[in-house]
């Protein structure tokens, strides 16, 4: 489900972008921290995709439903979870809207920063770089192959700001930014993502600075230039401006001394992390809780009449917390399992036909034999499902409920047993 999978995403984010801000921010290797930007980016986008094959019960999961577990306070649970699908399906529909808003803005950004591009007049530049001469007091920018400076700064200081505007573009600035930018669409809810966004546009405009100075420019007339040009917005989001917000930033990182490389060693400490994560999303209650939204079960070999997944699923009459409702009030824990202490969470696949019958029921995941066979007792009796739809049409559907056996206390052995 795309809402778990973001919120994942935007926990790793937290995490990491915290690690940088405490290990790596202030330190002066501008390369190594754009790199260090964009990794953790993609580490939280690939690693809740990452399974562990692991046994382990303890962890707790990172949605709101929780898995069902079959103990004397089950049926109170389940009776007061029906708000858990509700507020998984307002929580969708507001995620989706700040989506596509954020989308819209990043498309009226992009189609204003066009516009302008259309404005003034344009000169051949070395590499394929176009340079965009515009009237108006515009802060120079740069996005892809293009350079903008307005009239005033072309006949003023045209030579510092090309180096710096060349910088951008000769390291690719722009591809960071369009990628960060689509992260951030998906990511709009998540105060790291915006963070992140922006941390990055700094390195970029230290690594630009770094090479107008390198290229023998005077640092002070250059921070002075760049005092000169502080008054005005940032216009263009997509764009790498000449101007950037945090001056004083820029100033102090061109007068301090370089860190010394042995720091980047710092950035080792986001192995652990690393591996916590793999653990939280290796935990087999995550995976229950992505099973019982998304309900679809990966099976190998499905006869080409029965569907993996469809655009309308099978539904319990009721929905979730009617499911849970029913499992709970229904399955009883064998004596002799619960007399030998045995616990442990039954995977049980079945199909929903197109008429909501349950059919093909069997153990995806085994636990005891007892345990097992209870559990195929109870969802055999189960109702008839709404059946899933595909094209407006019902079809038969692969459906996967785990169930989960717990003892809250170890049962006292009778006299004589």
């Amino acid at each position: 489900m795309l809402l778990i999978y973001q919120i994942k995403v935007g926990l790793c984010l937290i995490v990491f972008y915290l690690l940088w801000k405490l290990m790596l921010s202030r330190e002066t290797f501008h390369r190594f921290n754009r790199v260090a930007l964009l990794t953790i980016v993609v580490l939280a986008l690939v690693l809740p995709w990452v399974k562990v094959t692991m046994d382990a019960t303890a962890a707790r999961s990172m949605v709101m439903l929780e898995e069902l577990l079959i103990t004397p306070a089950g049926a109170a649970q389940a009776q007061s979870a029906g708000w858990s699908l509700n507020w998984l399906t307002v929580a969708g529909v507001l995620y989706f809207i700040g989506v596509a808003a954020s989308l819209l803005w990043m498309l009226h950004s992009r189609w204003s920063l066009h516009r302008l591009l259309k404005q003034g007049s344009k000169k051949s530049m070395p590499n394929g770089i176009t340079l965009h001469v515009v009237p108006g007091d515009i802060a120079p920018f740069s996005y892809f192959k293009h350079i903008v400076i307005n009239e005033q700064d072309y006949r003023d200081n045209p030579r510092e700001i090309l180096i710096h505007e060349q910088t951008h573009i000769g390291l690719r600035h722009s591809w960071d930014v369009l990628f960060i930018g689509l992260v951030t669409v998906f990511q709009w809810w998540n105060p790291a993502a915006w963070l992140i966004g922006r941390e990055l546009k700094q390195v970029h405009e230290y690594e630009a600075d770094e090479a107008v100075v390198n290229q023998g420019v005077d640092a002070k007339q250059y921070q002075l230039l760049l005092i000169r040009k502080s008054v005005g917005d940032q216009l263009f989001s997509m764009a790498n401006n000449f101007n950037y917000q945090s001056l004083k930033k820029r100033i102090r990182m061109m007068t301090i001394n370089k860190s010394s490389r042995w720091k980047t060693l710092r950035a080792l400490a986001v192995v652990p992390v690393i591996a916590l994560a793999l653990l939280a999303f290796a935990n087999p209650t995550t995976e229950t809780a992505d099973e019982l939204v998304v309900v679809a079960y990966n099976e190998p070999e499905v006869p080409q009449d029965v569907y993996e997944s469809v655009e309308q699923m099978p539904e319990f009459p009721g929905g979730e917390a009617e499911m849970m409702k029913f499992l709970a009030q229904n399955i009883q824990y064998p004596l002799n399992a619960a007399r030998n202490n045995v616990e442990g969470r039954v995977v049980l696949q079945f199909v929903v036909e197109k008429d909501g019958r349950i059919g093909d029921v069997k153990i995806a995941r085994s636990v005891d034999p007892e345990l097992d066979a209870e559990a195929l007792r109870v969802v055999k009796s189960m109702p008839n499902f709404i059946p899933g739809r595909q094209d407006g049409k019902p079809v038969a559907v692969w459906y996967t409920i785990p169930i989960s056996f717990k003892l809250q206390g170890k049962p006292q052995k009778q006299e004589g047993e």
